[in-house]
């Protein structure tokens, strides 16, 4: 019984603390001459593009995407993994060993992208090359190519399986590609010995790639600086086995080389580099595939017309300004490798050459749903602009147009659709929340 009368004592709070806080409480308390109103303007035209990312710089980064991938909406892209290989120590004499039993390459997975992420694996084709050419700093666009020998020092095909652990006798290991090297390739190991220098000028490098066997493909992900990531002899000296690590520097030159094909896609006009108009259906693709413009020149004449009434001297603030993006397809986000986050950006001059650079609420973001995150209340990605378009009115900045990125784009193949400004079932839109001095 006493139970049951403190659930009815409690009830009328719970009841109270449902009810919406009113926005005029403890208006009257304050003096008219201080008083604000608050509004919200959303009446902000927008006009989108999407194009071609021509010049991504892939140069040394960690995670690499390896693969190929081909659906009817993105078309089909493929990247190709250029990287050098040195020595762990600063000389070896593998000549000097008693006997080389094998040489095994291996790559650490970090993940990867498909129709169906969570597969427990797929057949790929994998070819190995060694470079003829060595890797200098300048190549390092995803469109740089480095030449290699005609033959393959390994072909063949493997099972990609990014998810499941690898069982080497008795040891459990993470997830990685392995594969055993044998040929010329090995002989020329067997037969090396001299400095680190002699090592690299013999051995350029190496070219990975993975081609579809099937109609889809798949990405794996690469962590070019996992310790994994090697290629270990295994030898015999003094009666004991031993092995020795040629090492994938951290501080030497790799790259990714991009190939798309945009037939039969639906953004299959980008074959030639061209715009698209994104008012009703932006697509974003990482690896370069497609980044967005989003237009609004218009703003500020508006605003000031508008909200300030022609009078640049109302006091005006912009309490907060939210940029949304819905989702087009709804089936997208049932693929682990759905695009979590976007990015905005915006063109500015650093070391006097125009360069694309994230927006100052970017820069400082927090990490909430407004920090262009995927809000599964809304089925929406939301992007926080307020000191943008501060910026702008104020005209600390000059160009306000907004470049959207997904993150991890050198790193990651996903990619997603979203409704342009005037998609006619749930549109993109800005919505500015603004305090405006009573008169």
């Amino acid at each position: 019984m006493k139970r049951i009368l403190c659930i009815l004592m409690f009830l009328p709070f719970v009841f109270a603390s449902c009810v919406d806080e009113d926005e005029t409480l403890g208006m009257d308390l304050v003096d008219e001459n201080d008083k604000f109103e608050v509004g919200i303007y959303d009446r902000i035209s927008m006009n989108a593009i999407f194009f071609k990312e021509d010049s991504l710089v892939t140069l040394n980064y960690r995670y690499n995407t390896l693969g190929e991938y081909s659906d009817s909406k993105f078309g089909a892209v493929k990247s190709s993994l250029f990287t050098q290989i040195t020595l762990s120590t600063p000389s070896a004499a593998f000549n000097t060993y008693d006997n080389i039993d094998s040489v095994i390459l291996t790559l650490a997975y970090a993940g990867g992208f498909s129709e169906d992420t969570m597969l427990s694996g797929k057949q790929m084709r994998l070819n190995i090359y060694e470079l003829s050419e060595e890797i200098d700093s300048t190549k390092k666009y995803s469109f740089d190519n480095v030449a290699c020998s005609s033959l393959p020092i390994y072909s063949n095909n493997i099972q990609i399986d990014y998810n499941s652990d690898v069982i080497i006798g008795s040891d459990t290991l993470d997830p990685h590609l392995r594969v055993k090297i044998e040929g010329e390739f090995f002989e020329k190991i067997k037969n090396f010995g001299g400095s680190n220098d002699d090592f690299v000028s013999q051995f350029k490098g190496l070219k990975f790639e993975l081609t579809k066997l099937d109609s889809r493909g798949l990405m794996a992900y690469i962590d070019m600086e996992a310790t994994a990531s090697c290629i270990t002899v295994y030898y015999t000296q003094g009666g004991t086995h031993q092995k020795y690590l040629i090492k994938i520097p951290t501080s030497g030159n790799r790259f990714m080389h991009y190939d798309y094909d945009f037939t039969s896609s639906d953004i299959s006009s980008l074959a030639n580099n061209d715009t698209i108009d994104g008012n009703d259906l932006i697509y974003l693709g990482n690896m370069g595939i497609s980044l967005a413009k989003i237009n609004i020149n218009d703003f500020k004449e508006d605003w000031l017309s508008t909200v300030n009434q022609g009078n640049e001297e109302n006091d005006v603030s912009i309490n907060s300004a939210i940029l949304e993006f819905p989702v087009s397809d709804l089936s997208q986000i049932n693929n682990p490798s759905f695009t979590s986050r976007i990015l905005c950006y915006r063109k500015a001059v650093v070391n006097q050459d125009t360069a694309l650079v994230l927006i100052h609420d970017a820069q400082t973001a927090s990490g909430d749903f407004y920090d262009g995150y995927y809000d599964s209340r809304t089925n929406s990605y939301k992007m926080r602009i307020t000191m943008h378009l501060e910026n702008y009115i104020n005209g600390n900045i000059s160009d306000p147009n907004i470049y959207l990125i997904p993150d991890a784009r050198r790193s990651s193949a996903s990619r997603v659709i979203l409704n342009g400004p005037n998609n006619t079932i749930k549109p993109a839109r800005i919505k500015v929340t603004y305090s405006k001095k009573k008169i």
